[in-house]
């Protein structure tokens, strides 16, 4: 084995952290709009398999919020609904780097990469209304990264959430009766949130020996 491959395997974990905005997509507010963000922070742990596959565990705990300022239909005009919802996320997900941006012979100390897995919400706040505090969701995404000498790599991210409930906004369609300010939504559209981020990662750095120590016997005699 080559000095690299034991360098390569001695760069097994990462510890880090991203700060960043997260913003919501549902039946106030459609797409993603950069200038409707708050505030999130994620932590994170990575194990490296091999120089193109990483995967990923993280906490990510911010707020999604959003309104009818801009309606954009007919009934948003007249609901004015709005709302702001704290959230903690956990998920695992696995990293494809495109470029070998470690490798210490390589000219290049950067690469992009995508990303996928699964994960779940805890929804705050949430008071009376009839949702499921917990909640799965698929995160996804894309970024680059840069290394910065051996033992830290910056990076920014993109990341979107597909969720499996209407409620995440507290409008949805539900029940048809009783329903105030006509607080209706669409069925057939969850909600989806997002998180864009800015992170520093530390990459635990250990120079494996490169020869096996075989103890001499004859200092026992």
């Amino acid at each position: 084995m080559s000095f690299f491959s034991q360098f390569t395997l001695a760069q097994k974990t990462e510890w880090g952290l991203a700060v960043g905005g997260m913003s919501y997509s549902g039946d106030l507010y459609r797409g993603y709009n950069i200038l409707k963000q708050n505030i999130g922070v994620q932590g994170q742990y990575r194990i490296n398999h091999d120089k193109d596959v990483s995967f990923r565990f993280s906490l990510l705990y911010g707020q999604v919020s959003g309104d009818d300022s801009r309606p954009i239909d007919a009934l948003g005009q007249v609901r004015n609904a709005s709302f702001s919802r704290n959230l903690l996320e956990g998920s695992a997900v696995m990293e494809f780097h495109f470029l070998d941006y470690k490798n210490e012979n390589s000219l290049i100390r950067w690469s992009p990469y995508v990303f996928g897995g699964i994960g779940a919400i805890k929804l705050f706040n949430t008071g009376t209304e009839d949702i499921n505090e917990f909640q799965p969701v698929i995160p996804f995404g894309g970024g680059i990264k840069h290394l910065v000498g051996k033992q830290w790599s910056v990076g920014l991210e993109f990341g979107a959430r597909k969720t499996f409930t209407d409620k995440l906004d507290g409008v949805s369609d539900g029940e048809l009766f009783n329903k105030p300010n006509f607080d209706f939504g669409n069925p057939e559209d969850n909600d989806w949130y997002y998180f864009v981020g800015i992170s520093i990662t530390y990459i635990v750095y250990k120079v494996p020996c490169a020869y096996k120590y075989v103890p001499n016997k004859s200092l026992y005699r």
